[in-house]
């Protein structure tokens, strides 16, 4: 009977003990998610601000003035926030010491540039590169001169001298100048410039030279610059008529600025 008795209470309780126990793991369930978004929730706002703080996102106020960030105290910060506030740190500095190493690269490409330049003009005016340049300036005209009607009325030793004094004013403008001429502004100069010169040289010459042998002199002289083989008179004579041919194709190019 005792037996009997004790089944029918446990019949009784069991139900009642089972449904409390539900209805306390469902209230305790609960109370763990609300813990859990608040953690959450609390994670993400100090991320944000984290962020906020980061060098990286300081700001210009409304006067122009730099504002610096906010700054948190890591004494009350919990492992997890001082994990994300380190890794803020490190982007920052990452950050900065890649800036300093883009300006670095960009330092060390200005001077490469500047040094590619220096010896490029170096090269450019090198006596060997120098002497075949104006060798191929000369030969240039001469061959333009050449296929021109109006040099029919000079000899051939005569459009050798306009040749090479073609290319000797060439010489004297890149050097006063400081220039290296690319192959199409060569040409310009050569087609568009030196022929007027040497047709006004060839009539210097022809009035300042009396014999073949002061022609040949001439020619000397415009290739190389030596006045020396030439006679006292026969440079004077070539000074006073020469000035003027200089002067007009020198005005004619810096006008130009070719």
């Amino acid at each position: 009977m005792a037996r009997s008795v004790k089944s029918i209470i446990f019949i009784i309780l069991a139900p009642l003990i089972l449904a409390g126990l539900g209805i306390g793991g469902y209230f305790l369930y609960q109370s763990i998610n609300a813990q859990q978004a608040t953690n959450t929730k609390d994670l993400e706002l100090f991320g944000y601000g984290m962020v906020a703080s980061s060098q990286s996102m300081a700001s210009v106020g409304v006067t122009g003035t730099n504002q610096l960030p906010p700054t948190f105290d890591e004494k009350t910060l919990t492992p997890t926030q001082k994990v994300i506030h380190g890794l803020i740190r490190d982007k920052d500095n990452l950050l900065l010491e890649n800036k300093v190493l883009q300006n670095d690269i960009e330092t060390l490409k200005a001077q490469l540039t500047e040094l590619t330049n220096y010896k490029q003009f170096n090269e450019h005016f090198a006596p060997q590169h120098l002497k075949d340049e104006l060798k191929s300036v000369e030969h240039q005209l001469k061959a333009l001169l050449i296929r021109t009607p109006e040099a029919e009325r000079f000899s051939t030793m005569q459009i050798e001298i306009m040749s090479a004094a073609g290319a000797a004013e060439y010489k004297v403008y890149i050097t006063r100048n400081r220039l290296m001429l690319s192959e199409d502004k060569k040409q310009i100069v050569v087609s568009d410039y030196l022929p007027a010169y040497a047709f006004c040289v060839g009539d210097a010459v022809d009035i300042a030279a009396n014999t073949r042998s002061e022609e040949r002199e001439l020619a000397g002289f415009f290739r190389t610059n030596d006045s020396s083989g030439l006679s006292e008179a026969l440079l004077q004579d070539l000074s006073s008529v020469l000035s003027p041919c200089q002067l007009s194709v020198r005005q004619k190019l810096d006008n130009d600025n070719v």
